[in-house]
């Protein structure tokens, strides 16, 4: 008995030892089941066990915050609730069951919010005993983010390409609409130096205004263009403001001369001589404005103002101010002015022309430069548009440099030179070669209709310069220039090649430099932009003889205005003798007219002054100069009413440059019907 109570005794030892032996199995498998959950619930894709109907027995935590149901909810959720095209799930149901896998199979699931997720869902069979399938287990990881990422990429490289055809068409439109131009500009040029009547004059001036409005566009629609693709890259160089502004007006006054307007420049003596910065990219602002404010200005002045503010450091903040007595901006149309392809009212449109693009451009350049812009305006009394710019200030520039930073070239009088002209457009061929002879008429000028033809040329005959249009067929300029640089022997292989181009892409200064060509201008063609290039690259070239310089400077080739004696043959009714009596009083007495002007003008004589703009308003009138008449009869009335004196030093040097070139045409007409 005693022995079967010690048997039962060890028999209950031994169930409660085995009691927690399991509950301790139990509790270990429970610390590692939660420990492989926590971990489970950390990982960011969705793990699931499924049953073969598709009812969720497990998962982890993902898999909720994926669909956005609670754990409860996707226990017993329909699956087919989750699939965006219910048709997926009999899809990725029938690979599984053939394949018994799936990896990788992208499918939009739905959110219990309703919105929806690409995924990438790896799936498996699950097996039981005896190979009896249980269900299914899988992966799903969201791709939605990476899909938009790839999206995004697909529109960035459309983006892309479609930035790369527009530049193409715009440098191609630009091309085939600046080739004919540079003829009509050209032409309009050298039948501006004819003998016309009034009539023909008057349609003169509307093909000109007409060409100039049309490049005026282009020009517009290309800076527009390269500035919103990014092409337009600031330069920090060293250059005097004052004297940048100053070649600036030179380029602009006759259009506010044409009008009658006061073009008045106002530069604070306290600006730093020398600064650095973007000299080109501020010069197209104030052009931009400048233009805009003579265009929309009938009468009355224009005023550029340039003050220092203060001084930052090493920077100096510089105002500008461009000021007009114009039609003025409607109060509610000041927040817009400065978007793209906008203008005041579609009457501005109709009455002025333009794109709508130039304040657009002016506000996106100074925004580059991180300045800041603002306009202030008054219907029927004017506009003032006010900007300011940090400028580095830097050393003084020596004379040579400054000279170099303008291309300001003297104009000499060439002789005997020869020049190729590499051009296969007939009318280019003709306008660039009377350019040339009309400027310099013991000048020779041969043409060459492509680059092939320009070398078999070269090879036979010396050469002083090449004018080396870009686009021709055969052979362009470029591989032109490179072959020459690379295959002649000296000196032709060093030859002064001037680059023609029409194409206005952002790199193709850099084409031409970088095939060797010495320096490039832009069709249509600037007679006076062509001619300061060809004397520049002449006197910088070795091997070109100061014997073909004339030792007779001209002060500016913006001085040489022809003479029209319409009005003066009329007056003298083809009299000979009374036309040779006065054009030797004229150019007798004109020379020391001029030499008083300069004298009372630095003696602050203004009484002075005035008497001789006075009487020199008739020798301008006889001699057919509108636009020096124009500044005499401005010197006169501001001398009179002591006005905008600070303007009268610029409107007498312009007086006295273009009289002097008058008088040297007169003393042709003199000897000529004197003969």
């Amino acid at each position: 008995m005693i022995e079967d109570n010690q048997l039962i005794i060890q028999l209950r030892e031994l169930i409660a030892s085995s009691s927690v032996y399991r509950k301790r199995i139990e509790v270990d498998l429970f610390r590692s089941e939660e420990k492989y959950r926590l971990l489970l619930d950390q990982l960011s894709d969705a793990i699931y066990l499924s049953t073969i109907s598709g009812k969720f027995e497990t998962f982890n935590k993902a898999t909720s915050d994926l669909l956005g149901y609670s754990s409860e909810e996707l226990k017993t959720l329909d699956v087919l609730k989750i699939y965006a095209n219910p048709s997926d799930r009999e899809v990725f149901t029938k690979h599984i069951r053939n394949k018994k896998e799936v990896r990788d199979y992208e499918v939009q699931l739905r959110h219990k919010d309703g919105h929806l997720i690409d995924c990438l869902v790896s799936s498996s069979v699950k097996y039981g005993d005896e190979g009896v399938v249980l269900g299914f287990q899988g992966i799903i990881r969201d791709i939605t983010l990476h899909k938009k990422t790839e999206e995004l990429e697909r529109a960035k490289l459309l983006a892309e390409r479609a930035n790369k055809f527009k530049a193409e068409f715009l440098a191609n439109m630009s091309h085939e609409i600046r080739t004919p131009l540079n003829a009509i500009v050209g032409m309009v040029h050298l039948l501006d130096q004819t003998s016309l009547n009034e009539k023909q004059k008057e349609f003169l001036r509307a093909i000109k205004t007409s060409s100039g409005s049309l490049l005026e566009i282009i020009n517009d629609i290309l800076d527009f263009s390269k500035i919103e693709s990014g092409k337009i890259e600031l330069e920090e160089k060293s250059f005097s403001i004052r004297n940048s502004v100053k070649e600036l007006i030179s380029t602009i006054r006759y259009k506010a001369d044409e009008k009658g307007l006061e073009l008045l420049i106002n530069i604070d003596d306290k600006i730093p001589s020398t600064v650095a910065g973007d000299p080109l990219r501020l010069n197209q602002i104030l052009l931009n404005l400048l233009s805009n404010a003579i265009k929309f200005t009938q009468r009355g002045e224009v005023r550029l103002t340039i003050k220092l503010i203060e001084i930052l450091g090493d920077k100096a903040r510089i105002f500008f101010s461009v000021r007009d007595t114009g039609i003025g901006i409607a109060a509610e149309k000041l927040s817009t002015i400065f978007e793209s392809f906008t203008q005041a009212t579609t009457d501005t449109t109709r009455l002025y022309g333009g794109t709508g693009l130039g304040l657009a451009i002016v506000k996106k350049l100074i925004d580059m430069l991180n300045g800041a812009i603002m306009v202030k305006s008054k219907i029927d009394e004017g506009s003032e548009f006010i900007f300011e710019i940090d400028f580095k200030m830097v050393g003084e520039i020596t004379s040579t440099e400054e000279r170099n930073q303008f291309d300001i070239v003297e104009e000499l009088e060439l002789q005997n030179c020869r020049f190729l002209l590499a051009e296969d457009h007939p009318l280019n061929q003709l306008v660039t070669s009377e350019m040339i002879k009309s400027h310099w008429p013991t000048c020779e000028v041969e043409i060459a209709a492509n680059g092939k033809i320009a070398l078999e040329m070269l090879e036979k005959n010396d050469y002083d310069l090449i004018l080396m249009d870009v686009q021709m067929p055969e052979m362009n300029g470029h591989e032109a220039t490179r072959l020459i640089r690379s295959t002649f022997k000296e000196p032709k292989a060093s030859i002064p090649i001037l680059a023609f181009t029409a194409y206005a892409t952002t790199g193709e200064a850099e084409k031409c430099l970088e095939a060797g060509m010495d320096d490039f201008v832009s069709k249509p063609v600037e007679p006076n932009v062509l001619m300061r290039k060809v004397l520049k690259l002449l006197r910088q070239s070795p091997g070109f003889s100061n014997d073909n310089f004339n030792p007779t400077l001209k002060e500016d080739i913006e001085i040489f205005k022809p003479i029209n004696l319409d009005y003066f043959n009329t007056v003298t009714e083809e009299d000979n003798e009374l036309r040779i009596k006065m054009l030797r009083i004229m150019l007798d007495e004109t020379p020391v007219e001029l030499q008083k002007l300069q004298q009372y003008f630095f003696e602050s004589n203004w009484e002075g002054v005035r008497a001789i703009a006075h009487k020199m308003k008739s020798t301008m009138q006889f001699i057919g100069l509108p636009d020096t008449l124009q500044l005499v009869k401005q010197i006169e009335n501001n001398a009179r009413e002591g006005k905008y004196l600070d303007t009268l030093n610029e409107k007498i040097k312009n007086v006295v440059l273009e009289a002097n070139s008058a008088m040297k045409q007169l003393e042709i007409e003199l000897e000529r019907i004197s003969s």
